[in-house]
């Protein structure tokens, strides 16, 4: 019982930092393509001085990338699922902030130009599952079987599929009726 229990974990571990992983390159990618709106984008959200939302959208997808890249290697480390759990709580703040002020009006940022989503508790709860989704990988689990590994990476490919139709979903004219959102 307690081996399975441990391989169910260490596979959790690896589903997590797969599905996070692709959402920080997939968000990295379409931040980089729409780099001339980012800092328009970060500046809408007023937490930061004037000066700071230009390094900040220099700054912010290749550190995207970087934590992307190093969640879907081999080579785990615990800063790269720390500075991702960082990262989608910082998100999570910035935009819970924005609504407590009465932005909620304002696009989220969150990667998907086409798919504009103004700030809502959904989101915010959204980066919060986002970030328990790593929290077996901040217990670095022993190494793992080929079949095993591939449950894992199966998994965070699903999980970051459903991430994808959330989204969509919520994007879609009449979806954020009654002030619910799907995502």
């Amino acid at each position: 019982m307690a081996a399975m229990a441990h391989e169910l974990f260490t596979a959790a571990s690896l589903a997590g930092r797969t599905c996070i992983g692709l959402v920080f390159l997939l968000a990295a990618i379409q931040k980089a393509m729409h780099w001339r709106i980012l800092p328009g984008v970060i500046a809408n959200y007023r937490l930061l001085p004037q000066w700071a939302p230009l390094p900040a959208a220099a700054l912010l997808p290749p550190t995207e990338m970087v934590v992307a890249v190093l969640l879907l290697s081999a080579q785990l480390r615990p800063w790269p699922v720390l500075a991702a759990v960082v990262l989608l709580l910082v998100f999570a703040a910035a935009m819970a902030i924005n609504i407590r002020r009465g932005r909620n009006h304002i696009d989220c940022g969150c990667g998907e130009t086409f798919l504009r989503q103004p700030l809502s508790w959904s989101l915010v709860g959204r980066n919060g599952a986002l970030a328990a989704l790593l929290v077996p990988s901040v217990m670095m689990p022993s190494p793992m079987s080929v079949s095993l590994a591939l449950s894992g990476v199966a998994a965070g490919i699903g999980l970051f599929l459903l991430y994808l139709s959330f989204n969509i979903l919520a994007a879609l004219p009449g979806a954020n009726a009654r002030g619910r959102r799907f995502a």
